[in-house]
């Protein structure tokens, strides 16, 4: 096995125990600490099993010892089932009775205030320094189904979870309980569980690289409130993509109130979750937002595989639910291609009262001649732009369900066949019908969002999920005596930058009226004139910036405006001075910027710019840093892309320029991140093709 996060060995030694002891072990049934013995019994697990409770002989019919110390042999796994004051003293006893792994299912400790964090603090180091491996606390535990191994509280593994290719890590016990219920009902079995908890030492990434390079799992579910080693994460993630097994995952706190306002505009269009999002994209894991959706992946992943492209054919035995499965599907943007017209021809020719055209409408004939059903599949599949067939069927009168269910198994059966989901149009499908789609193991699904959401989040990942990029070179990072704090005053700022290769206007600092009206003409009219001050991040704000500059007059006269101006934002300070910049006319405004997140670290930010930034928010975002061909990515996909390939009249813009310079930013973002919060480039002027980029303004933002 991989060594990717440094706890593999460890981890299969969890999953994989000889025996369990059971530490505050109760013989009342239902309590939670009665749970562990009962599943361990039930599951099928061939260890030995001791429960620890000096007020009992024996719980569930194995004899219970006094301390974990009296056991007369070595112990793998503990489970300490005590209260939150009483579990450092266990995890000592544990250490010295040589035991490897605990699971602490306790609650008390840092999800509820600073007295339980430290008491989760001084368990860790202790553990950390003899060799002991913790899970949780405040966790349900852990399941290797395949061997009965249940070192869990949750009652739910004694209702028959079946032994699958599935493995699921969660940071929520409850969702987890609620997930496995679904998974059963929808004949998904689940190879291993763990609930990651407070991880105080083993956490989600390592459970999950050892279900990753398990050759029995095939997809990876997970529910996530917050990545607490984003590196790990992203080096597990990444592997998984490369044995082709999906993670898919749902991640909550998509909103944001009481965010802080940041101090750049990149900050405010790069929020936490957006930052989650192109994390995982960049990663190659499918993120889903309800509970339906991640077992539709999984039903349709672990069935048909992933489609080939995001276009559905729809067969319906109804006009009606044929129109509506369709517009379903355009109000989810899933594409309901056209077929060919000689598959039209062909499929017109079998249907006496329907047309061969998607969605196809079986009719009432269906009724009579179940093989319609085969004849349309089998027409569709030679699309090369429907990816997913979905049949949506009824129940039918005689045995034409059954019927049409054969024939349709069997083509779905074949090699190489497109994939064929079941829209049950009855809520569910039952008698020979359903035990023939299970034969061929067809998926059902009775809702349509479930479904849709299931072929596109596939299609995407079969396409993305293996996508690399080429190491960027590196830029040293400044000296740790010279790192920036706060806002960086704008000449340290354009030397910063400058140096990573970011092109800049021609500019001159003016202290006074007569200086920036030699500047001007230095550098030749028409000119921007803008406020200097530490204070002013964003100038426009204070009315800080004045452009067509013309003349020699316009010039002292605007140094003028913009020192009052200044002194009006600042309550009656001065600004440091004015800077004179040459005014380059053209091209087409973008923002550039970085954000340095304290969990997740550097991401890129690119997106349409000006005065509009915020209000269209049309941003690509990746993890930083990026090479060339991630960077033309991140422009392709802006909504507003036309604007830089040449709109209408307009002459196409340097993307190559562009392009590069994403790719630099990011680099430099990446190689600062010690000291970098936040950089902004707006507006960055993306000039006409062969002319190049420039930046117009510089903000950098270091930690304070």
């Amino acid at each position: 096995m991989l060594d990717v996060t440094g706890a593999e060995g460890d981890v299969e030694r969890l999953f994989n125990p000889t025996s369990v002891a059971v530490i505050g072990a109760s013989s009342r049934p239902g309590a939670l600490s009665w749970w562990p013995i009962k599943l361990l019994n039930v599951t099928g697990f061939s260890g030995n099993v001791f429960p620890v409770n000096p007020t009992r002989d024996e719980i569930e019919g194995h004899r219970c010892y006094d301390t974990i110390g009296d056991i007369p042999e070595p112990v793998d796994l503990a489970v300490i089932a005590l209260n939150a004051e009483k579990t450092f003293d266990a995890v000592r006893d544990c250490v010295a009775a040589g035991v490897r792994s605990v699971v602490l299912p306790t609650q008390g400790f840092g999800e509820i205030n600073e007295e339980g964090a430290q008491r989760q603090r001084e368990i860790a180091d202790y553990a950390r320094q003899n060799g002991l491996r913790i899970m949780g606390p405040n966790t349900d535990g852990m399941a290797n189904i395949e061997t009965g191994a249940i070192a869990s509280i949750q009652p739910l593994f004694d209702e028959g979870i079946n032994s699958g290719s599935l493995g699921l890590v969660t940071q929520s016990g409850a969702t987890a309980s609620s997930l496995l219920y679904r998974l059963k009902l929808a004949g998904i079995g689940c190879r291993y569980y763990a609930s990651a908890g407070n991880e105080i030492d083993l956490g989600l990434a390592d459970y999950m690289s050892v279900m990753v390079q398990d050759p029995a799992v095939k997809i990876i579910l997970s529910f996530v409130e917050s990545l607490r080693r984003p590196e790990d994460f992203k080096k597990v993630a990444r592997l998984a993509a490369e044995l082709g097994k999906p993670i898919v995952l749902i991640k909550v706190g998509r909103s944001e109130q009481g965010a802080r306002r940041a101090a750049a505009h990149t900050g405010s269009l790069a929020g936490s979750d957006q930052l989650y999002d192109a994390l995982f994209a960049d990663s190659g894991v499918i993120r889903v937002s309800e509970l339906s959706e991640m077992v539709a992946v999984a039903k349709l992943y672990l069935t048909q595989g992933p489609p080939a492209t995001s276009g559905v054919g729809i067969i319906s035995v109804s006009g009606g639910q044929a129109a509506a499965l369709a517009d379903k599907a355009s109000e989810l943007s899933v594409p309901v291609p056209s077929v060919s017209a000689a598959t039209e021809a062909a499929l017109n020719a079998q249907l006496k009262f329907g047309k061969g055209f998607n969605p196809c409408d079986l009719t009432g004939e269906i009724a009579t001649n179940p093989s319609l059903a085969k004849s349309v599949y089998e027409g569709f599949s030679s699309e090369p732009d429907i990816g997913t067939i979905i049949y949506a069927r009824k129940h039918l009168t005689a045995n034409a369900g059954v019927a049409a269910s054969q024939m349709l198994g069997e083509c779905a059966a074949q090699p190489g066949a497109t994939p064929l989901a079941i829209y049950a149009m009855d809520g569910t499908i039952w008698g020979d019908e359903a035990k023939i789609y299970e034969q061929y193991n067809v998926p059902v699904f009775d809702n349509l969002n479930d479904l849709y959401a299931a072929t596109d989040r596939l299609t995407w990942w079969r396409h993305n999920h293996a996508a690399t990029q080429s190491e960027p070179e590196q830029l040293a990072a400044p000296a740790s005596d010279q790192r920036p704090q706060g806002v960086v005053p704008d000449e340290t700022a354009k030397q910063l930058v400058a140096k990573a290769g970011m092109p800049l206007v021609r500019e001159t600092v003016a202290l006074d009226k007569a200086s920036a009206i030699e500047a001007a003409t230095t550098l030749g009219f028409p000119v921007v004139l803008k406020i200097i001050s530490d204070r002013i991040p964003h100038k426009t704000e204070a009315g800080g910036v004045l452009v067509d500059i013309h003349t020699p007059q316009e010039t002292g006269t605007g140094f003028d405006t913009l020192m009052a101006n200044a002194r009006a934002y600042l309550d009656g300070d001065d600004a440091d001075g004015v800077l004179v910049q040459e005014q380059v006319t053209g091209g087409t405004e973008m923002i550039l910027g970085l954000k340095n997140d304290p969990d997740l670290g550097p991401f890129v930010v690119v997106g349409l710019g000006g005065i509009l930034t915020e209000l269209l928010k049309d941003v690509a975002i990746r993890p930083a840093p990026v090479d060339t061909a991630t960077a033309r990515e991140m422009i392709d996909e802006l909504e507003g892309k036309a604007l830089l390939y040449g709109y209408r009249s307009m002459a196409p813009c340097d993307v190559e320029a562009l392009t590069q310079t994403i790719a630099d930013v990011s680099i430099f973002g990446a190689t600062q991140q010690d000291w970098l919060v936040e950089a902004d480039f707006n507006p960055l002027l993306v000039l006409e093709q062969g002319k190049g980029v420039r930046a117009v303004d510089v903000l950098l933002v270091g930690k304070e």
